[in-house]
């Protein structure tokens, strides 16, 4: 049964790049995520520089199916005083997935850039773009076809009959975005207030590039966009967060909306002269994936121990697709390293919340 769901797999997503109705690369944990969702989030952490990695394993239940990597690092400049009323971010990703028997994959790596123009004493605007380069191909020697089984059995060296040829390619693509982020960085943030918020949108795909694994190319990828927005108010209690979040993404005539919240509850509060003693939380909580169905419940944890923290989460699939994936959607990691602006640091009265 998994066999034979493996092939179905491959075989749709060769005929879903035919009609690109095929999604992008996607994680669930989207504050691990930004570069996927907007150019425009470069920069807008606390800190100068965050590296990030992911890693994803989807519908597990089904033999050899999508596997996604990825690894981005963003370093903002001249943003040491919140009073400069114009600072630059650079970021740089990479990224790798593949899918099926027949390893149907992309390959990419690209760069960041984004200005962020103070409005007011708690806000930036943020203008973003992003520009990649990707290959993708697939492996046509674990492709089997009818025309192909002589009687006895499978040979690979008979004509596939199907008068196709199927061949690698290479593309550039670019993406846009602009976003607006609050943060009050004042540890006298009255209770139940918005302490950090992002709001954006994002188009990816500007440029159309050609997508096709089909000799003589001709689709292209249709605009993907992307809107956002998630916010980190304060509670009564001192050492308690809540972060609602919102994601809405079409892709042509696909489209998902994720929605949810976490905690974030502070075990150890860090000291803010030395830095000697660091901030030790955690944070918890699910978000749901709609689709034209809710396709998946999806818990997450994340530990965070100083200038580090790992994120585990798990796509529990609930959707039709069920009755093959038996309810395993998906386990995600992540990574991630962010080092703290220095002038943060030299302030005590300074206190920044992330999740």
């Amino acid at each position: 049964m998994c066999l034979r769901n493996s092939y179905i797999i491959s075989l749709l997503m060769v005929f879903l790049t035919w009609n690109i109705a095929a999604q992008d690369i996607h994680f669930s944990q989207t504050t691990r995520s930004s570069f996927q969702m907007n150019p425009a989030f470069t920069g807008a952490y606390h800190g100068n520089v965050q590296a990030t990695i992911n890693w994803k394993d989807q519908w597990q239940s089904v033999n050899k199916t999508f596997r996604t990597y990825s690894a981005q690092i963003e370093y903002a400049f001249g943003k040491g005083n919140s009073k400069r009323p114009l600072y630059f971010a650079v970021g740089g990703l990479a990224y790798k997935d593949v899918s099926g028997d027949i390893e149907m994959g992309n390959s990419m790596i690209g760069m960041n850039f984004s200005t962020l123009i103070k409005v007011n004493r708690h806000g930036r605007f943020i203008l973003g773009v992003q520009s990649i380069y990707g290959t993708s191909g697939l492996n046509t020697s674990a492709m089997q076809w009818g025309s192909q089984y002589n009687g006895l059995n499978f040979d690979p060296s008979l004509a596939n009959g199907e008068g196709i040829e199927y061949v690698p390619f290479k593309y550039w693509d670019l993406a846009a975005g602009v976003a607006y982020w609050f943060h009050k960085e004042d540890s006298r943030v009255m209770a139940t207030s918005a302490a950090d918020a992002k709001i954006g949108f994002a188009i990816y795909h500007l440029n159309r590039p050609e997508y096709s694994h089909v000799r003589p190319f001709d689709p292209r990828l249709p605009f993907r966009y992307v809107g956002h927005f998630s916010s980190i108010f304060t509670t009564r209690w001192h050492d308690l967060y809540w972060f609602p979040n919102l994601t809405g993404v079409v892709q042509g005539k696909q489209h998902e909306i994720l929605v949810g919240s976490l905690w974030k509850y502070r075990l150890q509060e860090g000291t803010k002269n030395t830095g000697f003693v660091k901030e030790i939380s955690t944070s918890f909580g699910a978000d749901l994936r709609v689709t034209n169905v809710l396709d998946a419940v999806i818990p997450q944890l994340y530990l965070n121990v100083g200038s580090f923290s790992v994120g585990l989460s798990y796509d529990i699939n609930v959707s039709y697709f069920r009755t093959a994936s038996q309810y395993r959607g998906g386990f995600e990691f992540s990574l991630r390293f962010t080092n703290p602006d220095a002038y943060l640091m030299r302030n005590p009265f300074r206190n920044p919340v992330a999740i």
